[in-house]
């Protein structure tokens, strides 16, 4: 039946079309902005996803930017730090060409001199984004000093929101070769410490990663404290039943809880127990720290004999018994050190500084004797340097592998980001085609249904 009133064809037309508009209008967008997700009304939730890892990807971003900052600062304080290891080498040369007879020293130290102005140019002059790592001033009037030096390495976000940063920190005190402060640091009394030889790993009883002790292998030494505590360690097949899960593979960590577990239990007349404990230090050597510090603090190593037929195996301590094999770690007691750097700190030996080394009115056998002193100074100076560069690349090290990190991390968190809402152009392309020849024929389909009610009106002319 045809109705002039209402013509279904056409509105089954029209909605026909409009859903084709609809998806047509979904897929342009998808193909112009290239995202299947672009807004939260796409999909909420990976919409919610997407935009927390963006955030992610702007912080990891500034991280980055400071890692590149530390990154130059460090470069820039060990630049500094090399080229005065060569001018502390150049002295060093000068001052053992004085002790040969018959050189001037006072023409020598013009020389040195020069040496002493170009090294205190070099670290005045190593600065990177305004700060100078090697030429300070520690005075506490000083707001802006920091003894040590942080650098942001990265950041994560715990489950309750809360955004937490970690640091890699450049200690400055530790290469810091002038400073103006004259005054003097007060350091904090530190526990007594001894170390194995090599890394719990590197002896023969750890050599594989595990030990064995399944058999008649035996670790046994006594502890002795500076307050008189002893107690005597023994590590062997009974007494690891109940701390390894397999005795033909004991791990470090069951080995440390095993020695830890008969010092906490120690009930000789002197108890060890709450006095000391063992650990592993950075490099994987066996330890054991005092909890008391102080001068006093002591804590002494010796290995005793093996029971019942088994036989010593090395963790770092060797396998010898005689008295001369005991190692003893003391601690230090409560003080004050100067204030000022590496090459302006005077030694007490001779008196001076580098800085301030001046050996022009040296004579004599009296001064001979001050020169070597002044010579054996600038050798342990240069060791000092050394070891301060040593310190500038580990944290080089450190920050340029996170930077690597970070760098990869943003990367998959891109991939993340893509994965969740990047359209397939591919598909859409497709699908936009089909879309808009459908759309052209729904076209014609609405304009063949409302002709409809023209051709009923061709019935009534005559």
């Amino acid at each position: 039946m045809t109705s002039l009133l209402t013509n279904i064809s056409a509105m089954t037309a029209l909605t026909t079309l409009k859903g084709i508009n609809s998806q047509l209008d979904a897929t342009s967008n998808r193909v112009s902005t290239g995202q299947r997700v672009s807004a939260a009304a796409d999909n909420a939730a990976y919409w919610s996803i997407a935009t927390t890892v963006r955030t992610d990807n702007a912080s990891l971003s500034a991280v980055k930017d400071s890692l590149g900052l530390g990154s130059s600062a460090v470069d820039t304080a060990y630049n500094g730090l090399n080229s005065v290891l060569s001018d502390l080498q150049n002295l060093r040369a000068k001052l053992q060409t004085a002790l040969q007879p018959g050189i001037d020293r006072a023409k020598v130290q013009v020389e040195i001199k020069a040496i002493q102005d170009k090294m205190r140019s070099t670290a005045d002059s190593s600065i990177s984004s305004g700060q100078n790592w090697l030429s300070v001033d520690s005075s506490p009037s000083n707001g802006i000093y920091r003894a040590t030096q942080s650098v942001i390495a990265g950041f994560s976000r715990t489950a309750a929101g809360t955004v937490n940063f970690s640091m890699i920190g450049v200690d400055v005190n530790a290469i810091k070769l002038y400073d103006v402060n004259a005054s003097s640091i007060t350091t904090a009394a530190t526990s007594a410490k001894i170390f194995g030889a090599t890394s719990l790993t590197g002896t023969t009883a750890f050599a594989g990663g595990t030990a064995n002790f399944n058999g008649t292998n035996e670790v046994a030494f006594s502890l002795t404290l500076g307050d008189g505590s002893t107690g005597t360690i023994r590590l062997n097949r009974t007494a690891l039943a109940s701390a390894a899960a397999d005795l033909t593979k004991v791990t470090t960590q069951e080995f440390l809880d095993a020695i830890n577990n008969q010092i906490a239990a120690d009930t000789d007349a002197t108890p060890l127990a709450g006095k000391v404990t063992a650990g592993l230090d950075s490099s994987g050597r066996l330890t054991f720290d005092t909890v008391a510090t102080g001068a006093t603090a002591q804590v002494t190593i010796q290995n005793v004999a093996a029971s019942g037929g088994n036989a010593l195996v090395d963790v770092g301590f060797g396998t010898g018994t005689a008295a001369t094999d005991a190692r003893t770690g003391r601690g230090s007691a409560a003080g004050t050190t100067a204030g000022k750097g590496i090459l302006d700190t005077a030694d007490g030996g001779t008196g001076v500084s580098v800085a301030t080394i001046d050996i022009s009115t040296l004579s004599g056998t009296a001064g001979d004797t001050t020169l070597r002193a002044i010579i054996t100074q600038v050798e342990q100076v240069i060791a000092k340097v050394t070891d301060a560069g040593t310190k500038l690349g580990a944290n080089k090290t450190q920050i340029d592998g996170q930077k690597t990190f970070v760098d990869t991390l943003m990367k998959a968190n891109d991939r993340t980001i893509g994965i969740l809402v990047d359209a397939d152009i591919e598909e859409e392309s497709t699908k936009l085609k089909a879309l808009q020849t459908q759309q052209q024929l729904a076209v014609q389909a609405l304009s063949i249904a409302n002709s409809g009610g023209q051709n009923i009106l061709s019935l009534f002319r005559s």
